[in-house]
Formats: C-alpha cells, structure tokens, sequence
C-alpha cells in the first residue's frame, strides 16, 4: 500500500491515467506546440502543494548510457545500499526542468557534508533528442557533476513506466523527485516543484 502525505497545504496533483497504446514501446509523436502543455502544467504545480508518499517500483534490468556515452546498468547503479535522489529532465524543456535541476544543484551543496550522501541521477525522457552530448553539454551549463542517462526508445519507457512518471508525452512531463537512503526498500516520492530546501527537509526526515 501506497502511504501519502501532505507536505504543505494546497491543491492536489491529479494524476493521467496511461494508455494501454504506452506499453507498444514507442514515443508519441511531438505536438505542435509541444510547450504549451508543459507551460500550464508548471503553472499549476507552482500553486499545488508538494506531495510526499511512499512506493515500491521494480528496477527494469535495462542498460542506459551516460553523458560521456558510456553503458549503465540501471538496476546495478540504483541497488541498495546506495542511497539515491533522482528526477526525470529533458534538455529542450524551458519550464520546470531548469528549476529541478537547480534545485537538484542546491540539494547537492545542502547534503555536500551529510553522513550519507546520496548518488544524484538525472534521466531524460527525450531520448530521440537528448544524446549523451547534448546531455554532457546541458550538465555543464549547470554546473551540474552528477550522472545524466539517457538511452533507447523503449528502455527510457520502461524506466518512465515502472516508476510511474510517463504521462504519454513530454509536453506533459510533470515535476517528481524520488529518493532512496541506504537500506531502504521503498522510494521516497516528491511530487510537485520542490525547493532544495524542501527536498532537504524530506530527505533528513528519512533519517539519512
């Protein structure tokens, strides 16, 4: 069972439901104006509140490449006892995946001297777009230093899929942070445009 609670108050994130057309293993084609979506969708979550709940996901057993074009096993590189915070970006997105990587930047300076620092992991969900030389180039006009992935078609499905973080196209790519400490067996879900602040909170609440 799912355990779900409120960070602060506000209105709740509803989330779509997949179509059975997601499990084929293809992306949907871009909208028009592959933006617009996007853009009321990072309106809305700037007013919702922040959503914190618990989850089991599987681990897809699918080997992804990193920002230099190297392999990565994704279910070796998440296995416990590394203790995780990963969300899910695209580099041509101009809403709130600027704002998550940033907060994503915070976070890290905020856990630099943490006992147990986490393994930070960014996956694109735009895989037709984001090759691990855009990806390499996106993470230096960060400043960001941590695993960026991206991968085929079908295995970025997968991951999106298992963790329950594809809404059938990127223009309605949504804000979710997930965390593991340690042992943990269960993720920790962020739903919303946290603050580094806010995702500090929730992750030294876990006891890390």
């Amino acid at each position: 069972m799912n355990h779900r609670t409120q960070f602060r108050a506000g209105s709740r994130l509803t989330w779509t439901a997949m179509g059975m057309s997601l499990l084929a293993g293809t992306l949907p084609a871009q909208e028009i104006d592959e933006h617009a979506q996007h853009r009321a969708a990072a309106a809305a979550a700037a007013a919702a509140q922040i959503q914190v709940s618990r989850h089991s996901y599987p681990i897809p057993d699918v080997v992804l490449r990193d920002s230099d074009g190297q392999p990565v096993a994704l279910r070796t590189l998440l296995a416990p006892p590394t203790p995780v915070v990963m969300n899910f970006i695209y580099t041509s997105c101009t809403t709130i995946c600027p704002v998550m990587t940033a907060s994503l930047l915070q976070l890290q300076g905020r856990l630099s001297k943490a006992a147990a620092r986490p393994r930070y992991v960014s996956i694109s969900i735009d895989p037709d777009f984001d090759s691990s030389r855009i990806l390499k180039a996106y993470a230096k006009r960060y400043g960001a230093d941590w695993l960026f992935l991206t991968g085929s078609r079908a295995d970025v499905l997968r991951v999106l899929t298992n963790f329950e973080s594809w809404r059938g196209s990127k223009a309605n790519h949504a804000a979710v942070t997930l965390m593991r400490p340690g042992q943990a067996a269960q993720w920790t879900r962020i739903e919303g445009l946290a603050s580094a602040q806010k995702l500090e909170t929730v992750w030294r609440g876990l006891g890390s």
